[in-house]
């Protein structure tokens, strides 16, 4: 179930909000679908939006554990992602929030975040061992509140293509789907089972948050046992064979790798050789 009640209280373990569909990167099969990916908002204030959808899980009575802020790449507007924690942090329905980046551009993530955040997922697309020790002394010696944690894939699931399956194996699919036990998403005002459906725009296949959706709506979305039609063109969890990660057109992480070494052995005043 992804939804569980406990002591007359609905729990979430999971949410994702995209509060850009902006990245540095432009990964091959990326699994947020950039540089395609909708818009994460209707609206051009996409941090409002969030907030209202978070407002109405909170009347619902649902809390959420960990909420999980993306993109595209979070870091990419630095001022929209301050803005963004801030409000969340306010929330008092949320008892966890975790920060995703490719880690490539630290001088965009203010100090500000960093103190009230309480995990730091960097997804390594980069080869330096040096920028892993660098942000690793740089949470430890600044951010003790943060669990620092690295993504390291050397392989992803494929994302896209044009297999389709029957219904039985569509089926088998929802019963196993790993996006769906991690990737409740919240986009658009809508709340979709996986990031995948959301990813593609398929909005028809979420549910709508607003002041007139019940919790009985959300809690038979969320608990469905039944496919939806979106899985039977789920490239990911076809079993075909895995890529590799990261996977850039050109080599624009070789070109921010010297600035975000540059930028935390200066905020550490370390020597260059940590």
């Amino acid at each position: 179930m992804l939804m569980e009640y406990i002591d007359e209280v609905h729990y979430i373990n999971e949410l994702e909000v995209s509060i850009t569909d902006n990245c540095h990167l432009n990964c091959d099969n990326c699994g947020f679908n950039v540089p395609k990916q909708p818009y994460p908002s209707n609206s051009t204030d996409t941090i409002e939006e969030m907030c209202k959808g978070l407002e109405y899980l909170d009347k619902l009575n649902i809390r959420i554990k960990t909420l999980v802020v993306l993109g595209g790449e979070p870091s990419f507007h630095s001022e929209k992602l301050l803005e963004a924690i801030e409000r969340f942090a306010k929330f008092q329905h949320i008892d966890f929030i975790e920060l995703v980046t490719h880690g490539l551009s630290p001088q965009n993530i203010e100090p500000k975040v960093l103190k009230l955040i309480n995990k730091l997922s960097i997804s390594v697309y980069f080869d330096s061992e040096k920028l892993i020790l660098l942000w690793k002394k740089y949470i430890a010696t600044f951010y003790t509140n943060v669990d620092l944690d690295f993504r390291v894939n050397k392989k992803w699931d494929r994302w896209l293509g044009d297999m389709i399956v029957s219904d039985k194996e569509a089926q088998k699919i929802f019963d196993d789907c790993w996006y769906k036990k991690h990737c409740i998403t919240l986009e658009r005002s809508k709340l979709f089972i996986c990031s995948r459906i959301a990813k593609l725009g398929l909005d028809n296949e979420g549910l709508d948050i607003n002041q007139n959706t019940t919790i009985i709506q959300v809690e038979k979305y969320l608990n469905k046992i039944d496919f939806l039609n979106a899985c039977k063109n789920c490239i990911p969890m076809m079993k075909i064979e895995k890529i590799e990660a990261g996977k850039q057109p050109d080599n624009r992480i070789l070109k921010m790798l010297p600035l975000a070494v540059g930028y935390l052995t200066e905020v550490l005043n370390t020597d260059e050789k940590i």
